[in-house]
């Protein structure tokens, strides 16, 4: 019969595995890495103001994971726009997610702007999105195969207008560490209740045999 030790062990073993790919085990980037990406942004024809917000971004690297903060206005005709992010979405999660990068928050325009302080043409927004990536190297990797593809083309033919811009968390409601932890530790308990019930009731089995 399995242990109580054993089932905890393997919970244990599961939770690390899900820590490495999650979290990721190669710190924050060398400046080596920096140049070599730098070069990079330059071959694949990103405009010059944009590398030179990227590489202020790479160069303050602390190593932890960050979020996209994305507002969308779809053209009109907004289904048809629609059809065309969710083909971009689709490609460019596919990526994100063997880099353990996925959308944390997803949302649909309720009404215009409520407030608005000096920007007045910002306002009739179709959805909002915050994507977590696992790191600025995974951002870096995912930017240069997303910039100039087919999936990227679709995105641009998608939208009226957006913007984005990365930011670290000072207050995280709900991560999936915490969340797999949770799963993990309630599964091996009951994994565990389980075991020790059909021992009790092999005992007692017995013990009437007896």
């Amino acid at each position: 019969m399995i242990s109580a030790t054993t089932i905890w062990g393997i919970a244990a073993l599961i939770y690390v595995l899900f820590w490495a790919w999650y979290v990721g085990l190669r710190g924050k980037l060398s400046q080596a890495e920096i140049e070599h990406y730098g070069q990079r942004f330059t071959e694949a024809g990103l405009p010059v103001a944009a590398q030179e917000n990227l590489r202020r971004f790479l160069e303050k690297d602390d190593g932890r994971e960050w979020f996209m903060v994305n507002v969308l206005e779809l053209k009109s005709p907004k289904y048809e726009s629609a059809k065309l992010l969710l083909s971009y979405s689709n490609t460019f999660m596919a990526g994100m997610f063997k880099r353990a990068g996925h959308p944390y928050f997803i949302a649909v325009a309720a009404a215009k702007n409520v407030e608005n302080l000096n920007c007045d043409h910002a306002d009739n927004w179709t959805s909002t999105g915050i994507v977590r990536y696992r790191s600025r190297r995974d951002f870096a990797e995912t930017l240069l195969d997303t910039f100039g593809s087919a999936h990227h083309a679709d995105k641009l033919a998608a939208l009226e207008k957006t913007f984005a811009f990365p930011a670290t968390t000072t207050l995280l409601m709900g991560s999936p560490r915490v969340l797999v932890a949770m799963g993990l530790g309630l599964i091996a308990s009951l994994s565990n209740l389980a075991l020790s019930n059909l021992a009790l009731s092999n005992l007692a089995l017995a013990n009437l045999v007896l």
